[in-house]
């Protein structure tokens, strides 16, 4: 009888461990097929659209304006006027901090006109603690469409933190300047190459358009502002006021075409 039950405990001790195993095996099996009968989780994303870049005409491109914020740790996009149809505008960013470039990118549903978005210089970790980027001196923004014809504009824009009280800025391309003694009680200046302008104006063009804003308005100011755009040729400077086109007194010599005026939300040279 103690022969018999040994024989057993040995035997119990082989197959339990077996038991086990198949168990296992069998419990492995069923989970593997519940988890790929189960359905699986999809994201979708958007594509990033591929447009030709600065292909259609100026006169055909929107007019946009970039603005800085009261602390300049922001930046405002604005799209003012869109000539062609588009429904949604896909826009990327970027920008120089010391020997740093740094960038962002964003979307704006063209519902209504105009219409702003408003961006951080910097980032934003998940509890909510925000790094500012410093010495920031400008970049590109480039401008996706789609909706109708998909097309896409891209230009350059210069960002000024005036903590030298300067008076006088020039754009990315130094084609273009402003001065004012009144500048210099501003701490935030941008100048950009804007893609295109306000309907309305009548003549060829023969220079970019140029928006300069601050972090308050410059309609505030009431001396004249001293404007300058290098030119191959003699034009006429033109000014869009906020709301029409003015011819502004200019004069052409060695190069550059000057005028004496108020300040104006777009300046541009065309052909006289």
């Amino acid at each position: 009888m103690q022969n018999i039950n040994a024989a057993t405990k040995k035997k119990l001790l082989i197959a339990l461990p077996i038991a086990i195993l198949l168990i296992i095996g069998v419990v492995f099996f069923i989970n593997k097929n519940k988890k790929a009968a189960a359905p699986v989780a999809t994201t979708s994303t958007k594509k990033k659209v591929q447009s030709p870049v600065n292909i259609i005409a100026v006169a055909d491109r929107p007019y946009l304006r970039l603005e800085p914020s009261s602390d300049g740790h922001y930046i405002t996009i604005t799209v003012s006027e869109v000539k062609k149809v588009a429904s949604q505008l896909d826009y990327e960013m970027e920008y120089q901090t010391g020997s740093m470039l740094q960038g962002f990118g964003g979307m704006i549903k063209l519902d209504k006109l105009p219409i702003s978005d408003k961006k951080l210089f910097g980032s934003q970790s998940a509890g909510g603690a925000i790094t500012y980027h410093e010495d920031i001196k400008g970049g590109n923004f480039l401008a996706q469409f789609t909706g109708g014809e998909n097309y896409a504009v891209k230009s350059a824009w210069r960002y000024f933190a005036n903590s030298d009280k300067a008076s006088e800025f020039s754009s990315q391309d130094t084609k273009f300047s402003i001065s004012n003694q009144e500048l210099s009680k501003h701490s935030y200046v941008v100048i950009y190459n804007s893609p295109g302008y306000p309907s309305g104006l009548k003549g060829e063009l023969l220079s970019d358009p140029y928006t300069v804003s601050t972090e308050k308005s410059l309609k505030t100011v009431s001396s004249n502002f001293d404007v300058s755009i290098r030119s191959s040729e003699d034009g006429q400077m033109m000014g869009y006021d906020g709301s029409k086109w003015q011819k502004m007194d200019s004069k052409y010599a060695e190069g550059v075409v000057k005028t004496n005026g108020p300040a104006m939300d777009v300046y541009l040279l065309i052909k006289k």
